[in-house]
């Protein structure tokens, strides 16, 4: 195991340029922080190109390389990882979000642990969305955002027509509106299903709006106008869960 003492080291520098999305991009590497983060991606066959410990490194190495205050007792550099859209349909009665807009990482990193917890096919990714590979949205996702596929659609215009090559689904808008067609829970998610989500700010677009097929909405005290994003993803994914375990 090569020991490191000095803060001038390339691996170092290579390490604490991925907190950069730049870097992560023209490197294709992620920083995973954690023992149970790093542990997750070693057993699920990640290739991990360097691991940062207390054992091989001093304090202040680790403080450099981590993105938290307090830095944890291992940091590792992984290769980043890709899915196809195909990877989305591989169920029978696929189960997809389509996240638009999303810039919080850290809600980003909750809503891909949510998804997969609640058994959800995949996550399309579109707009101007968060890095999947931030380090905040890696934390956030504790050690699940290799478990499930998600992609990057650069074409939302066409969300619909590539959706239904793919396979036919009946596609689903969220909206805080009270003029919206259904309440969230009076959907078949038995069916082939995407379901869209917007940002807490502006909701869904128009350009995606008018390629569902109908928009839901999730009924919440009149003072109230929205939910955590992560929140409402949740409620619906395991009304969809409860209806096919049901």
């Amino acid at each position: 195991m090569q020991t490191i003492t000095s803060l001038q080291n390339p691996i170092v520098k290579l390490a604490t340029s991925l907190h950069q999305r730049k870097s992560r991009e023209e490197t294709g590497l992620f920083l995973i922080e954690g023992k149970k983060g790093v542990e997750e991606a070693i057993n699920y066959g990640l290739e991990i190109t360097q691991v940062f410990t207390k054992e091989n490194s001093n304090e202040k190495i680790l403080k450099k390389i981590s993105t938290t205050d307090t830095p944890p007792e291992i940091v590792a550099i992984a290769k980043q990882f890709k899915y196809d859209i195909k990877d989305l349909f591989k169920d029978e009665t696929p189960l997809i979000i389509v996240l638009e807009n999303i810039k919080d990482p850290g809600n980003l990193g909750t809503i891909i642990r949510t998804a997969k917890a609640a058994s959800a096919s995949g996550i399309i990714l579109t707009g101007d969305t968060a890095d999947i590979f931030n380090p905040k949205t890696v934390r956030s996702s504790a050690g699940n955002l290799w478990k499930i596929p998600i992609i990057k659609l650069e074409e939302k215009n066409r969300l619909k027509e590539i959706i239904n090559s793919n396979k036919p689904c009946q596609i689903i808008g969220t909206k805080v509106d009270k003029n919206s067609e259904k309440v969230y829970f009076k959907v078949d998610y038995k069916k082939p299903t995407v379901v869209v989500f917007g940002s807490e700010a502006e909701g869904i677009s128009d350009q995606l709006a008018q390629q569902c097929d109908f928009l839901i909405q999730i009924p919440m005290h009149s003072e109230i106008e929205s939910l955590n994003l992560s929140v409402s993803v949740g409620i619906i994914l395991y009304e969809a869960l409860r209806q096919k375990l049901s």
